[in-house]
């Protein structure tokens, strides 16, 4: 395929940073835009000099900066733009609608305007702790009551999909949506299970485990995430589709913690105790796996990169990159 012109949103996150890198590997003009300077965007720093990056820095929540940043002649936006991670939202649930659902209305006006190709990345999230396990695209969502903050960031990116979907049956534009579980790899913040556990093995500190770590979940390797996002943002059959973009091997959280403190070596984990440490704003979920019968069928994605593989390549990875393991909370 010939080189494009795209935007990605949330360009210096995980899966923003795989993304970009992706897309200039294959001769792509990309258009990030970012809360981080560039200077401080560790994930980018390999392609901050790159003749195919044109990096802006501004809030997805000022729509002045957002349209500054906005491409009219791009073949696609890959909207990535969110808060991540249970303890930010749980912080600050006002700021996390308004970049969710604020910062999307933006850029899903923009697109309208012109025509643009969205692709907006979601997550499983929105099913909430429906026990009726595989998840399809089409599953109920079940969630706990409002008072508890855990489902903020479920709510925020289901409203934002039932605005693609509203402004599809109005006037045809073309998006797409993509639904990530337990994405992870390289450079992640390490606030999630397998970075965490990483990081603080690597820094000689116990990982923490969550409660009895019986949760189960579908940990799915960033390559295999970027090609379903990449496949799920050109496919035509995908227009007007969401998909479940996630292994579906199905591991408890004490599994992954064990792998983690096995191959690195000399560490053991400790406990966390999440109704001592969170309180009632927080709600875990039992099981969280998808069908990926959808992806493998429309778009012939399928995630293939085991968690044992994966951890093991993250471990490498942190190694021998120890400005991770000193910088990567920032």
């Amino acid at each position: 395929m010939s080189a494009r012109k795209v935007m990605v949103t949330g360009g210096s996150g995980l899966i923003g940073s795989h993304l970009v890198d992706a897309l200039l590997e294959r001769g792509d003009e990309v258009h990030v835009f970012d809360c981080v300077p560039l200077s401080e965007a560790g994930n980018l720093r390999h392609s901050q000099d790159h003749a195919g990056l044109v990096y802006h820095q501004g809030d997805i929540r000022d729509e002045t900066a957002v349209k500054a940043f906005y491409q009219p002649d791009a073949d696609v936006v890959y909207h990535l733009a969110s808060v991540v991670g249970i303890e930010k939202y749980l912080a600050d649930p006002l700021a996390l609608t308004d970049v969710s659902v604020g910062g999307t209305r933006t850029v899903l006006g923009l697109a309208r305007e012109h025509g643009t190709r969205i692709l907006f990345a979601s997550t499983s999230e929105v099913f909430g702790k429906n026990p009726d396990i595989p998840w399809t695209e089409e599953s109920d969502r079940v969630l706990g009551s409002t008072s508890v903050d855990r489902w903020c960031y479920s709510t925020s990116k289901a409203a934002c999909e039932h605005m693609l979907y509203g402004v599809y049956r109005q006037c045809q534009l073309p998006f797409t949506i993509v639904r990530f579980f337990n994405a992870y790899g390289p450079r992640q913040n390490p606030i999630f299970v397998v970075s965490q556990s990483v990081y603080r093995a690597l820094r000689g500190e116990s990982p923490l485990l969550y409660d009895d770590g019986m949760m189960t979940r579908c940990f799915t390797f960033i390559e295999d995430v970027i090609q379903g996002v990449i496949l799920a943002s050109e496919s035509p059959q995908a227009v007007g589709e969401s998909f479940n973009l996630g292994n579906a091997v199905e591991v408890t959280m004490k599994y992954v913690v064990e792998q983690v403190c096995q191959q690195v070596g000399g560490v053991e984990y400790e406990y966390f105790d999440t109704e001592k440490k969170l309180g009632s704003v927080y709600e875990d979920i039992p099981r969280r796996v998808p069908s990926p019968e959808k992806a493998s069928r429309v778009l012939g994605w399928r995630a293939t990169t085991q968690v044992e593989e994966g951890i093991a390549k993250v471990i490498d990875w942190a190694r021998a990159n120890p400005w991770w393991l000193t910088d990567g909370k920032k």
